[in-house]
């Protein structure tokens, strides 16, 4: 896998991106999920809509987007997509590393079990746990871990903030942390943590329209504030919540995406296909950012330096992690060349 493929002028890009693959070190696959594009499980073209998509990330979802009556065939469906993976992987030894990293978000512990026990799930990268609560979340957790170890495989996790007890601001922080307690004690098993901006707001009964971003909305954008505190200073990588227009307002859409790199977030889920290239390319690391992330982390001094673009000052310690994250970044989306932009790759 590599972002940005299709792109046929090479100088766009002062640094091209990397080669990924879903065996790759965890630091970079937690950086390379981009627009995560969800697909239900049941959906009938399953394993050609996997291999067509234009994201480098699918969740395949067996919990929302399928409806009760129809869990039983959507989990036939997965397994007969799991069982066509094993197939083309025997007879094509690079097919696994030209999927998609690809997730499973499952309803519950026994969807889960039964999952595990009917097939190895060749070329999974991991699961989603929506309404991750402590309790409930650190069985899930210990579920994978043990099948990791006795399989000598390394499924991820993603959980999904989304329940009553996160955005409640009285219960917010104590349960934040009881969440934090949990992946604390499974770092090495959390690749990504994911917000659900739809259950909250469903909370109160909001729905914003296509004018409007997440961070319009106030008690989502103070919800969003404090599981960055919590979690971002301990190098947890957290993605944005989704935007459920499909086709809505591009200028709200891309002011929201940078607002939610301004805030830490990195990466977006995505519900759509026209969604995926404007995420992709809007996380595209600048040539500036690039050099100033480079001189941060060779620097011999730990005071200020000036930037080689001679606007700005940085910091060596305080942007030290900023830079850190930027310089894994940039091996995922490359660094576009000066005078480049999200546009030029939109093209």
């Amino acid at each position: 896998m590599r972002y940005f493929n299709s792109i046929k002028n090479k100088n766009v890009f002062y640094k091209e991106p990397e080669h990924f693959y879903f065996s790759s070190e965890k630091d970079l696959l937690s950086h390379a999920l981009g627009a995560t594009i969800y697909m239900p499980a049941n959906r009938e073209n399953l394993m050609k809509d996997v291999l067509n998509t234009s994201s480098c990330a699918v969740v395949i979802c067996l919990e929302d987007a399928v409806p009760t009556s129809l869990v039983e065939e959507a989990e036939r469906n997965l397994s007969d997509f799991f069982t066509a993976i094993e197939s083309r992987a025997r007879e094509d030894k690079d097919f696994l590393d030209a999927l998609p990293l690809i997730f499973i978000r499952v309803r519950d512990k026994e969807q889960l079990l039964r999952l595990l026990n009917k097939s190895m799930l060749e070329g999974l990268c991991g699961l989603v746990i929506p309404k991750f609560r402590p309790v409930e979340g650190e069985k899930y957790l210990e579920i994978i871990s043990e099948y990791n170890e006795r399989n000598k495989k390394h499924l991820y996790v993603m959980p999904i903030l989304e329940t009553p007890e996160v955005i409640y601001k009285e219960t917010r922080i104590e349960e934040l942390l009881r969440i934090k307690k949990v992946l604390d004690n499974y770092k090495n098993l959390i690749l990504n943590i994911r917000i659900g901006g739809t259950d909250f707001s469903g909370v109160y009964g909001l729905r914003r329209s296509s004018e409007v971003t997440i961070y319009d909305v106030t008690v989502i954008n103070d919800c969003i504030g404090d599981i960055v505190n919590m979690f971002k200073r301990d190098d947890y990588v957290i993605s944005a919540p989704v935007n459920e227009y499909f086709a809505g307002n591009l200028e709200v859409l891309i002011k929201e995406i940078s607002l939610d790199k301004a805030n830490g977030l990195l990466g977006k889920t995505a519900i759509h296909p026209k969604q995926v290239g404007i995420i992709n390319s809007l996380m595209a690391v600048s040539k500036e950012e690039y050099l100033d992330a480079e001189a941060i982390l060779i620097s011999e001094i730990d005071g200020v330096i000036k930037s080689s673009y001679s606007n700005k000052m940085n910091e060596v310690k305080p942007h030290l992690k900023w830079a850190q994250e930027i310089k894994i970044l940039s091996r995922i989306t490359g660094v576009l060349d000066d005078g480049k932009d999200f546009r030029d790759v939109l093209k």
